[in-house]
């Protein structure tokens, strides 16, 4: 199935008097929930719904503690997660603390398995 696009128009902020391009921004088109998953594995497996269910829950909930832990989360080939966050500037290193941290969020890498299927995915403009 290919990926998705609208046509959407931007104006350079450094040249707003240029006429504007025009760009092709990717939508999302369908989703895919944890419940799909683990029917698409059931299916081309001989385990059942129900644990694969448990294995999933198991497995990103191991995930998302050590995201929480600060640790580097390689899954396999697919990709990699890890916490990273933003902080106010202080005057000397000791006014750095805990509190100093403004927000927190993740940084998603996609591993060798994403990229190869992104390098193969076709694209149709939304009509």
């Amino acid at each position: 199935m290919p990926i998705t696009f609208n046509v959407i128009s931007r104006t350079n902020p450094q040249s707003p008097t240029d006429p504007p391009k025009f760009y092709a921004d990717i939508v999302g088109n369908g989703e895919t929930t944890f419940d799909d998953l683990a029917k698409h594995a059931s299916s081309v497996s001989t385990v059942s719904k129900a644990d694969i269910l448990a294995v999933l829950e198991s497995t990103f909930s191991k995930i998302a503690d050590d995201v929480a832990a600060g640790k580097i989360v390689y899954v396999g080939d697919y990709f990699t997660l890890q916490a990273s966050g933003s902080s106010e500037g202080k005057a000397t290193p000791e006014e750095v603390t805990s509190a100093s941290i403004t927000s927190v969020k993740t940084i998603f890498r996609p591993g060798k398995m994403i990229k190869d299927a992104l390098k193969l995915a076709t694209f149709k403009k939304k009509e």
